[in-house]
């Protein structure tokens, strides 16, 4: 009796799915449409929206789930809507606040503890948003060469404007630049090729960043003083991406995908490029390349591919969004 009870607790042990499964859509946006799929159906290989929102020209989305707000980003202007009623039967369109911009083509978001952040490399610009969207702040980006990446970086009621330019990595006070705390290190040797992306994991205190230098894709890590940096998906330098959850996991994406945290898995998919990645809240991580969505399971090492749904469109942007 008791080899059968071990027999089970250890296949327990070896799925990545919760018992009863986490109630969560994923959000997939392109510059057109924005889908919100059930989790559990694209696990199942699925992929029949929940609701479907014209989005024409969007730019970026991103869910900030202690606000309960999903946010758009379009060249003009921001939207901000809530997220109290979405369940995964229903996604009313409740727009509670519009903020205008001006030229933020090819812009993203970052969301720190308190601000939201809106870069717009093209412009030049980026604003800081309280998550009601009134009265944005200005960053200023003095000295910072481009092409630039940014992230905000908590730190006690803080956030910090971090950066990664193709020199250096740090982060400073967002409307201060020589005031404190601040900290740069250089890029060393200085990147070839982007930088790609930064994100900034609060629970940590710590900074990622993609770059490639001339011969390879690299992950640089700033925690306290210290800057790290390895190699990671494969032989072939080019456009890369993070996908972080704090508890979750970390990957990189681009030309195939790289698990990071928990398990290093090692190169995968390395013949597919992959344009947005997620990690969800329930260890899971989706990928979109071209119109397929691919789906793993994050606990075996490697992660294991559980489904294939597929969404009709390119997805370039991906939110994990918990329902009641």
């Amino acid at each position: 009796m008791r080899k059968w009870l071990l027999l089970l607790l250890l296949l327990s042990a070896c799925t990545g799915s919760q018992e009863p499964p986490l109630p969560a859509l994923v959000a997939a946006g392109s510059g057109s449409e924005v889908g919100f799929y059930r989790a559990r159906d694209l696990q199942a290989g699925l992929a029949a929206p929940v609701a479907t929102w014209s989005t024409p020209d969007l730019q970026d989305l991103a869910y900030w789930g202690s606000q309960g707000r999903l946010y758009l980003l379009f060249r003009d202007r921001l939207e901000a809507y809530a997220t109290s009623g979405f369940s995964e039967a229903s996604v009313p369109q409740n727009l509670q606040a519009t903020a205008p911009l001006t030229g933020c083509a090819g812009g993203y978001l970052r969301l720190g503890q308190n601000r939201l952040l809106v870069h717009c490399p093209e412009a030049g610009r980026a604003l800081l948003f309280p998550p009601g969207l009134e009265s944005p702040e200005e960053a200023d980006l003095t000295g910072l060469e481009a092409p630039l990446r940014l992230a905000l970086l908590p730190q006690g009621t803080l956030d910090l404007l971090a950066y990664m330019t193709p020199s250096a990595m740090g982060f400073r006070p967002a409307q201060n630049p020589g005031g404190s705390p601040r900290l740069e290190k250089p890029l060393d040797p200085p990147l070839a090729q982007g930088p790609f992306d930064l994100r900034a994991d609060g629970s940590r205190g710590r900074l990622l960043g993609l770059g490639a230098t001339a011969a390879e894709t690299r992950l640089y890590a700033l925690l306290g003083d210290t800057l790290q940096s390895r190699k990671v998906l494969g032989d072939f330098p080019g456009q890369a991406r993070l996908a972080l959850d704090p508890v979750a996991g970390l990957a990189a994406l681009g030309r195939g995908f790289q698990v990071l945290e928990p398990r290093d898995s090692g190169p995968q998919e390395v013949f597919l490029n992959f344009a947005a990645g997620l990690v969800g809240q329930d260890s899971y991580l989706y990928l979109a390349s071209g119109s397929l969505l691919y789906v793993y399971d994050l606990v075996p090492s490697p992660p294991q591919r559980v489904a294939l749904p597929s969404l009709g469109f390119s997805a370039q942007f991906l939110a994990f969004i918990p329902v009641e």
